[in-house]
């Protein structure tokens, strides 16, 4: 019985890690880099940090329109 509950921890936690190491990829991709410590946000606090990082804004796509609508803006 110990057997089985020491190997469903090990499996959760390599579920855990692999998880959080998919979102914090995804804050990468928003412009985050490693300033927000997705990874550890993510492992510590399970779903709770999934959906922080999913709720983040993106930086890029900001960065973008901001620079469209400069770009209209010189063009009046």
């Amino acid at each position: 019985m110990g057997f089985v509950i020491v190997l469903s921890v090990i499996i959760y936690v390599i579920i855990s890690a692999l998880c959080a190491s998919l979102m914090r990829n995804a804050a990468i991709q928003k412009g985050y880099g490693d300033d927000i410590h997705a990874w550890a946000v993510c492992f510590w606090l399970g779903i709770f940090g999934y959906l922080y990082i999913i709720a983040l804004p993106d930086k890029i796509a900001q960065s973008q329109n901001q620079q469209i609508i400069e770009t209209l803006r010189k063009g009046e």
